[in-house]
């Protein structure tokens, strides 16, 4: 009896065991066999998700779990699977997943990719510890729309899921905000711990605009931010909630530093606060933000020290300025530290 034959019975029994590669591998056996998984939820927890996308290539990474799980406690089995796609012309070569090379005539490699994406999505329990989206500039015209067509598919793809991807960690390699927006808004904002920017255009140091993702629910419950190849163009009362963070900015304003003091110190939860690092390349009327941030306190190092009141008695926000970098840190209040009272 070939499996087509099966009853559906027996069908259920053979696949409610299988992982996803098995999964993949019969459903590929016949139309009524793709019909039978597809008319199915499955339910494999995944861990992490990866997609890095070109003008003419595309890998899918991401890892399935076999075992139990919980954001406590794992005791099973992480199984990794790559697809990668590349496109030749009129044709697509597809690598990984547990399978051997193949060709696809006649296909676009953004469509294929997007198709196998899909499946991944709609077979899966997306509460993952990392989701990673990187986009790279477009450097040949006629695969330009191709790839605009694909990211908004990606964008749809988030957006109609029932419920929320649930992700940790948040990681964003791309070219311009809005390809941050095509998944940062559809991820379960409760879910978000951790948000990691970096700029992949070829030109080091650029400016991000990311004036719409700071007013994401995402982005204001996300407790660190990480940023790497990019100076970003936001308010800077927009980075204030966050415990830990590593920011790079252009130009800012004294009006801007005391906006950002003022906001850490009053900050309702300020015993989870951390360090905020901002490094800046210009900040207009130095010596009259010196003068704004009051008395300084006498330090062993070389950089100018401010020590602030904040709402927590316990604790006290130590400003340290060092050439181009500005450094937001808590400190326990000692006995006869004097402090700059709160504002």
């Amino acid at each position: 009896m070939s499996l087509q034959e099966m009853p559906n019975e027996v069908m259920e029994k053979l696949v409610d065991g299988a992982d996803y590669a098995t999964i993949q591998s019969i459903r590929k056996v016949s139309r009524g066999l793709r019909s039978f998984i597809d008319g199915k939820t499955w339910q494999f927890p995944m861990y992490e998700l990866s997609l890095d996308a070109f003008d003419d290539a595309m890998k899918l990474q991401w890892f399935h779990i076999h075992g139990r799980y919980s954001p406590f406690f794992f005791n099973g089995i992480l199984e990794d699977y790559n697809m990668y796609y590349a496109q030749e012309k009129n044709e697509v070569f597809v690598d990984g997943g547990r399978t051997v090379g193949k060709i696809l005539k006649g296909e676009e490699v953004h469509t294929v990719g997007y198709n196998d994406l899909k499946i991944l999505l709609n077979s899966s329990v997306m509460k993952l510890k990392n989701l990673r989206t990187s986009f790279h500039t477009n450097k040949k015209e006629e695969s330009r729309l191709d790839f605009l067509l694909f990211k908004e598919k990606v964008k749809n793809l988030f957006a109609t899921r029932a419920e929320k991807v649930e992700a940790e960690n948040v990681c964003f390699k791309v070219t311009d905000q809005s390809e941050i927006l095509l998944v940062l808004p559809h991820v379960d904002p409760s879910s978000v711990e951790d948000i990691f920017i970096e700029d992949s255009r070829e030109i080091r140091h650029t400016v991000l605009d990311i004036s719409e993702v700071v007013q994401t629910a995402q982005w204001k419950n996300a407790r660190t931010l990480t940023l790497e190849n990019c100076v970003l163009s936001a308010p800077l009362k927009h980075f204030t909630h966050f415990d830990e963070a590593y920011i790079n900015v252009g130009s800012i304003s004294m009006g801007d530093v005391i906006d950002m003091k003022n906001g850490i110190c009053q900050r309702s939860n300020f015993e989870k606060f951390k360090r905020i690092h901002l490094y800046y390349v210009y900040v207009s009327d130095e010596e009259e933000l010196i003068r704004l941030l009051g008395e300084q306190t006498s330090d062993w190092s070389y950089t100018q020290v401010w020590l602030y009141e904040t709402v927590d008695p316990r604790t006290a926000l130590r400003l340290e300025k060092f050439e181009n970098r500005i450094t937001f840190q808590s400190r326990y209040v000692c006995p006869n530290m004097t402090l700059i009272p709160l504002e």
